[in-house]
């Protein structure tokens, strides 16, 4: 199902809502990413891509959920991709 509705946001422009942790989050479709995510990604600036993604207030509200390991960011990246219905991030 999370490809087929990341289809539909990408065809559509809608965002994609992603469950995490009790938070929903919407974020646009991959598609429509700005080209500095993948800039700062390759960069391995991990949080500045995932402030990019979610946009400076959710990611505010992500971090005022007191996260407390590396991995929590990647487990929230990783449930974005999987709502967008794209690869892992190779961690």
């Amino acid at each position: 199902m999370p490809k087929a509705r990341a289809a539909i946001a990408e065809a559509t422009g809608d965002t994609i809502p992603v469950d995490f942790d009790g938070t929903v989050y919407t974020v646009p479709s991959p598609i429509d990413w700005d080209i500095d995510v993948l800039d700062e990604l390759d960069s391995g600036r991990f949080t500045k891509a995932l402030k990019l993604v979610l946009g400076a207030n959710q990611y505010d509200a992500f971090k005022a959920a007191k996260p407390r390991k590396l991995s929590d960011a990647v487990a929230l990246f990783e449930a974005i991709s999987a709502a967008c219905g794209v690869g892992s991030t190779g961690n």
